[in-house]
């Protein structure tokens, strides 16, 4: 459901110094409704906004919304699947490409892991659908858009946790290549840049750098090596301003990162025979999880971080404004807020810079937004600065020619420019990218010259900006660069369905379709059916498609022209299937069962819809185990010693990916112990609470016999130590980076010196930084 917001406009600005020196922070008087953990500026002029379930395992929505920044109205959707953490690029026609997202939480023994599924979200009907899936899984990816229009991701994590090493490119509308895989372990979320030569360099946040070659699908490793000795996690990087002037030199500049972080920054010129990285000057203080802008003037904003990750009273709030001409930094006005882990920030059409976010902890967000005016948008008064004006410039430009930009300020403009719609997560922009272009001026107009080429400029959208002699930018409008200036795409239409259906598992839909091409012809459909048996059809009329498996599935048909045109907003049909009753049960102890020991709980879900279901298992109202699994059963060891002897309660829940739930309970006796039982208590552990680092457990045991105890402790059923004591209290330092971030069971079972046993748990939530 869409929740529109809407509010006036009225920034409250921060006290600063010469708003014409250092620019001016002003807070929006309205706040964002969820977590804006990736953003990317759409031709539209509004912000894609994706949360996922907002790095918070209790959030049981999808989340994902679009801004409006001229309006102020947010418009709040939810999608049935988990982008949290994906990796997003502008493909060519405008739409985004989302890969991967978060198919599991690091909770109750697991890791974090990666989805394979791949997004697609299209500007012009603001919706969401899923189209082939990757060949794995993918959780912190990067994506890159190449020349030839093609996108390549990289790095992540698959399903069950590990690195995925392995390059992927997607042709549209066609799919996924096969996996090219580096000779090496990538960083989550790795820097990568599309260099004029058309090869791809990663700059970070490795020590190593790299180049990977799209035409060879190879990679070349050791070709530069940091001067800072530690990986620059969550630092950030950007293509400096490709120029004609200087034959498209590129360099690239690397900055902050690392925890404890640093301030320091370099540059590496690959222009050169052997290129290497080399100190510029600093930044003003350290930062890691912050983020870096390219503003018209070619100038670079560094914003945001910390010098300790998550931690806000150590706060970088003062800006940072980075000249690739000189290679020194001024300042650039100071934040209202931190800005920490989850932060974005995106240049706007208008010059000013948006930021939001920031995420110390699960379920802890800053909602609070800020726009930046740099100080070209103000005059030495104070007041707002005179701003040279587009009238008319093309919608679309191609390559290697020239075009006309209409003007009144012709005779004042110093630089023309185009920068490419941002897409920002995790401190890095994936399509951060200024190309600068010579010009020549007339009465009124201006003739640009275009990119040479794709390698320079790749396909898409971008803002084109002109500078007046002042320094002061106009307010840019969005121009399409493409290799075919002259072809219109093609239009498909879903004839059959004619509109969105809802069925049982099992059961089929009949699709048929058709297109039209006002210049030429239609050569190709492209099908893809999620959940559907088939997959994917090449037929104008598929006929009938098998939906077996309940959930909401997003049918998409793209057609091709015969210049190789796609349709860039292609029509969809949203296919609901509805489950049967889910129901949840236990296989494994019976109903009223004396057990003791270890014993193997069984547990199993009929009825589940959308591909997944979480199962979470209770002791007495206590949570013992959880997972999300695309399996119908679940087993879990459950320590029996972990508790008192007696009547015990199993609960069990059970949800699927559509939401719907069912639960079952087990009443069982347990009986580990002889005459004399021993109750064990965590005197010092407060159930539920959160904790981090090392943990001195004490561990108290009442009613044993003698002096030789021996206290067995365990996480989550797996024993981690035993302990001989001649007293009835120890104390176990738990070092709980061991455990993954969730909510983790301790418990004991302890044995006295004439055989009596007994035992006890608790719980706490496991909360240490993530890296």
């Amino acid at each position: 459901m869409a929740v529109a917001t809407l509010v006036a406009i009225v920034c409250v600005e921060r006290a600063a110094a010469q708003s014409n020196v250092t620019g001016q922070w002003s807070v929006l008087p309205y706040t964002m409704p969820i977590n804006p953990i990736h953003v990317g500026l759409m031709r539209t002029g509004k912000i894609l906004i994706v949360s996922g379930t907002q790095n918070d395992p209790t959030v049981t929505t999808n989340s994902a919304a679009v801004f409006d920044p001229n309006t102020g109205v947010i418009d709040v959707q939810e999608v049935p699947w988990d982008l949290f953490c994906n990796g997003l690029s502008w493909m060519p026609d405008g739409r985004a490409l989302i890969a991967g997202g978060t198919l599991q939480y690091p909770v109750n023994g697991h890791g974090w892991g990666g989805l394979k599924t791949t997004t697609v979200f299209d500007p012009a009907t603001e919706k969401f659908i899923q189209v082939q899936d990757m060949a794995r899984g993918r959780w912190y990816p990067s994506i890159v858009g190449l020349a030839d229009g093609r996108m390549a991701t990289f790095s992540g994590w698959l399903e069950q946790g590990g690195t995925n090493n392995a390059v992927e490119i997607y042709t549209n509308p066609n799919g996924w290549s096969q996996e090219y895989y580096a000779p090496f372990t990538p960083e989550l979320y790795p820097w990568l840049h599309l260099l004029p030569d058309g090869r791809v360099f990663m700059s970070g946040a490795n020590v190593g750098s790299s180049i990977f070659n799209p035409s060879t699908n190879t990679w070349q490793t050791g070709v530069a090596t940091m001067k800072y000795s530690r990986d620059r996690i969550y630092g950030s990087s950007v293509l400096l301003p490709l120029s004609a002037a200087d034959n498209w030199r590129p360099r690239v500049m690397i900055m902050g990162g690392d925890n404890p972080s640093t301030a320091t920054a370099e540059i590496i010129d690959l222009s050169q025979p052997s290129p290497a990285w080399r100190f510029t000057n600093p930044m003003s203080g350290p930062r890691i999880q912050m983020d870096a802008v390219i503003l018209p003037t070619g100038k670079i904003l560094a914003l945001g971080g910390s010098q300790l990750d998550k931690t806000a009273s150590t706060a970088t709030l003062a800006a940072d404004l980075f000249d690739p001409a000189t290679e020194t930094w001024t300042p650039a006005g100071t934040m209202n807020m931190p800005r920490l882990y989850h932060s974005v920030a995106l240049l706007l059409p208008d010059g000013t810079v948006w930021s939001a976010g920031g995420n110390p902890d699960w379920g802890n967000w800053e909602n609070r937004m800020e726009i930046y005016r740099p100080a070209y948008l103000f005059n030495a008064g104070g007041g707002s600065a005179t701003r040279p004006t587009i009238t008319a410039a093309p919608s679309v430009i191609g390559y290697g020619g020239s075009f006309q930009v209409s003007t009144p300020n012709a005779a004042s403009i110093a630089s023309v420019a185009l920068i490419r719609n941002g897409a920002n997560t995790h401190a890095f922009d994936m399509d951060q990218r200024m190309i600068s272009l010579s010009f020549t001026k007339g009465a009124g107009t201006l003739t640009i010259t275009a990119p040479p080429n794709a390698n320079i400029a790749p396909p898409g959208y971008y803002m084109l900006f002109i500078v007046d002699a002042n320094g002061v930018p106009s307010v840019a409008p969005f121009v399409r660069v493409a290799s075919n200036t002259t072809n219109q795409p093609p239009r498909g239409r879903i004839d059959a369905p004619a509109a969105d259906v809802t069925i049982g598992a099992g059961q089929s839909v009949n699709f048929a379709g058709s297109a039209t091409d006002t210049d030429g012809a239609v050569s190709a459909y492209r099908w893809i059916f999620p959940g559907g048996s088939p997959a994917t059809s090449t037929s104008a009329t598929p006929g009938n498609v098998t939906f077996s498996t309940p959930g909401t599935y997003y049918v998409s048909l793209t057609v091709t022209d015969n210049q190789g045109g796609t349709d860039p907003s292609p029509p969809v049909r949203v296919i609901t299937v509805q489950s049967a009753t889910l129901t949840a049960s236990f296989t494994n102890p019976a109903e009223g069962a004396t057990v003791d020991g270890t014993v193997s709980v069984g547990m199993s879900a009929s009825g589940a819809g959308g591909g997944s279901a979480t199962f979470t298992l209770t002791v007495d109202s206590q949570p013992a185990f959880s997972n999300t699994t695309t399996g119908t059963t679940q087993t879990y060891p459950w320590d029996t010693r972990s508790v008192a002897d007696g009547v015990h309660t199993l609960g069990l829940t059970v949800r699927d990916a559509t939401g719907a739930t069912a639960s079952a309970t087990r009443t069982v006796s347990v009986n580990n112990s002889a005459p004399g039982t021993l109750q064990v208590t965590f005197p010092n552990v407060v159930p539920g609470q959160t904790v981090r680092g090392t943990l001195a457990v004490q561990i108290a045991v009442s009613g044993a016999s003698g002096t030789n105890n021996r206290f067995t402790v365990f996480v989550d059923g797996v024993q981690q130590t035993v302990i001989a004591s001649n007293t009835t209290s120890v104390t176990w330092n738990w070092d709980t980076t061991t455990a993954s971030n969730g909510s983790r069971t301790i418990s004991a079972s302890v044995q006295d010196a004439t055989g009596n046993t007994g035992g006890g748990f608790t719980y706490v939530q496991v909360q240490n930084p993530t890296f």
